[in-house]
């Protein structure tokens, strides 16, 4: 249980280590975050198996190598169900949101951004990340769009006309 629980650790720190930086603006603080977990993982499991294989532990040792098969099939299938921490996050506040939505003045159909972060800094791109609510389901065709012409944009759908929009600047 203790492989599989340190690998989990790792595999959750990597798998959120996008949304760190954003939220906390870590940019190259991101790296140690990311290597030293990954080296206390890559340490326990050749020591574990090591040790499992001298003494002769069968049980033990398909324990530690199944907890990196089992971390990584876990992250994979919650990226192949598009299930990624922004998501959650909007999960988490949607009722929030779906509230600021039913309040926003003016005729149909509604428009509404709401900034989620940015990641990125000198040599490397920039990302802007936005909630965006539209009536007209195509929040890639801003009212601003002049301000976006520069950046390569994409959005993924949440639902009730709710999308995770990503604006990046090379």
């Amino acid at each position: 249980m203790g492989h599989f629980c340190l690998w989990l650790v790792f595999g959750t720190i990597f798998y959120l280590g996008h949304e760190l930086d954003r939220i906390f603006g870590l940019y190259l603080l991101l790296v140690p975050l990311l290597v030293i977990p990954a080296l206390i993982a890559s340490g326990a499991f050749v020591i574990g198996l090591a040790a499992n294989l001298w003494a002769r532990r069968w049980r033990r040792l398909m324990s530690v190598v199944a907890a990196p098969v089992v971390t990584i099939g876990l992250l994979a299938a919650s990226s192949h169900y598009q299930i990624s921490p922004e998501w959650i996050h909007f999960q988490l506040t949607r009722s929030h949101y779906m509230e600021l939505a039913r309040e926003l003045p003016g005729p149909s159909p509604k428009y509404q951004e709401w900034d989620w972060g940015e990641t990125g800094g000198a040599g490397s791109a920039t990302m802007f990340h936005s909630l965006v609510y539209d009536e007209t389901d195509n929040p890639l065709n801003r009212p601003e769009q002049s301000v976006h012409n520069e950046a390569t944009s994409s959005a993924r759908p949440c639902g009730d006309h709710f999308f995770l929009v990503t604006d990046t600047f090379q």
